[in-house]
């Protein structure tokens, strides 16, 4: 029986954070035991942690792990990772950017390839002008700089068979937004097959990336990526007990 683990790294999630779990709640099978959903509350300041404790009150596959203060989406997935205990393991945003459908062929992908890794589909219609020249922007700096060869590094939907996560996860060091160019030059240099799979993304107001001021530190993290993950040993962080929110103990 495979066993599955979706991570969903919040900051200031409360009011979008509901529909996400509702949604992929619904799509999963109803099983503990096959399937955990791991909240990782990065040090948010509004209601997040309520509003997923009490969902996880409610429903024994969800369980609440939080950091504090904040650190960044970084650290808050590898959190996340390195706790999950299924024998699959994928990460999504938790404004519900990516359908359960989305999550599905990530999942698919895992049968065949260690990593799976969501490509955006381009549609004009649903990504603002301003963020498709930012993407296009960004993945063609890391080309140069990393050498990584995929169109679309930053999409918010990642997928690892658990050994792979936890080859990964355990060298990773960036906290901020560039930590998927880090994660994805990590797993080539440890000889991981990564799948691309085409996906599609609903844009969502409130999106915590500023284009110009997150562009400039992503670029920034960029060379300190390629400065350092050559000589990446496994950290000696771990990750924080779960919270007492969680309903059904684990």
């Amino acid at each position: 029986m495979t066993t599955f683990s979706l991570i969903l790294p919040c900051f200031n999630e409360a009011r979008r954070l509901p529909a996400a779990l509702a949604a992929y709640l619904a799509h999963l099978p109803d099983d503990p035991a096959r399937v955990e959903v791991l909240v990782v509350d990065d040090g948010s300041t509004d209601a997040t942690a309520a509003v997923a404790a009490a969902v996880a009150a409610r429903d024994a596959r969800v369980r609440v792990l939080r950091t504090w203060p904040n650190h960044g989406k970084g650290s808050a997935v590898r959190t996340g990772m390195l706790a999950a205990t299924g024998d699959l393991v994928v990460f999504t945003d938790a404004d519900g950017s990516y359908a359960p459908a989305e999550f599905d062929r990530v999942v698919a992908a895992l049968a065949d390839a260690p990593v799976a890794i969501g490509a955006r589909v381009r549609d004009r219609r649903t990504r603002s002008r301003s963020r498709r020249a930012a993407s296009r922007a960004f993945n063609g700096a890391l080309r140069l700089v990393l050498g990584l060869p995929f169109g679309d590094t930053q999409c918010g939907l990642k997928g690892f068979q658990r050994e792979a996560a936890r080859l990964v996860f355990a060298r990773a060091r960036l906290d901020g937004f560039a930590f998927d160019a880090e994660v994805l030059l990590l797993a080539r240099r440890l000889g991981l097959a990564i799948a691309e799979v085409p996906v599609r993304a609903r844009e969502r107001g409130g999106s915590k990336v500023h284009l110009l001021l997150d562009g400039r530190r992503m670029l920034a993290e960029l060379w300190a990526v390629r400065r350092t993950t050559g000589r990446h040993r496994p950290a000696a962080r771990r990750p924080p007990a779960p919270w007492s929110g969680r309903a059904g103990g684990g």
